[in-house]
């Protein structure tokens, strides 16, 4: 009974929040473009991501806000065709599709093909060579802002860590870069439990962007949610029965938490 006391209130509170903040997103925003480059016309975020339908499992609510941002334009970058099971070229056809479903053009999608950077779980990329393949786009595109995951990588997919690696070499190495204003962040990895605890994770999310002034924080609204569901319909070739699941459960189809690389 005690558990109870103590449970249902916090569920109840992470539904009244989420709520709240679907009709009252400003509460949670901040501003992830340097200082520097405020002045903007138009901002350039990248998204780094290692497989076609990351972006759509993963960084939905991120992505459906951006969408709404008509001084942001988001470029994805993919590591990889996701060719695992030999489907590279399909799902390479799949991602294109899902990011115009969050607002991108065709020619705002980047996939790398190089068999140095394979679709293998079982493979530990080098860091050096996913750091430079970044900045490359970082540099040419004058971006402002990355977005990549964290050292846990959601999943524990050891590419998803190694994206994350990458990014934090370039971030914190790159010479070429020294000189730039320039924000990279990394998606929170949280538990089991919490990662499919949906919209009730909000508490928790709201008491991390709360504790640190350099976190970000981005909720999907019914229509942001819907703009992931939708996108990851795209990606026919993944989608099985357990991945409909993730889509109702995971809280990643509805918060993004965000901690700062740099």
């Amino acid at each position: 009974m005690l558990v109870l006391h103590l449970v249902v209130p916090v569920l109840l509170v992470s539904v009244v929040m989420y709520v709240v903040l679907c009709f009252r997103p400003g509460i949670a925003e901040r501003d992830f473009i340097p200082k520097e480059k405020q002045g903007k016309k138009q901002k350039h975020v990248l998204f780094v991501t290692a497989h076609p339908d990351d972006e759509s499992m993963f960084f939905a609510p991120t992505l459906a806000y951006m969408a709404k941002r008509k001084d942001i334009a988001v470029t994805l970058m993919c590591l990889t065709k996701g060719d695992h099971e030999g489907q590279g070229e399909v799902r390479k056809k799949e991602l294109i599709k899902a990011a115009v479903g969050f607002g991108l053009t065709p020619e705002s999608v980047l996939i790398v093909d190089d068999a140095n950077l394979p679709d293998d779980p079982r493979r530990i990329w080098n860091a050096a060579l996913v750091a430079k393949a970044v900045e490359d786009v970082v540099v040419v595109g004058d971006v402002d802002a990355v977005f990549t995951f964290d050292q846990r990588g959601v999943s524990g997919h050891q590419n998803h860590i190694a994206a994350y690696m990458g990014v934090k070499h370039m971030a914190l190495t790159s010479q070429r870069l020294k000189f730039r204003a320039i924000n990279v962040y990394a998606l929170e990895s949280v538990g089991l439990a919490r990662k499919f605890s949906s919209i009730l994770d909000t508490v928790f999310c709201l008491g991390a962007f709360v504790a640190s002034r350099n976190s970000l924080m981005f909720v999907a609204d019914l229509q942001g949610y819907s703009m992931g569901i939708q996108a990851m319909a795209m990606h026919e070739s993944q989608l099985v029965w357990f991945r409909k699941l993730y889509l109702v459960f995971s809280r990643y189809m509805f918060i993004n938490n965000y901690a700062k690389i740099n």
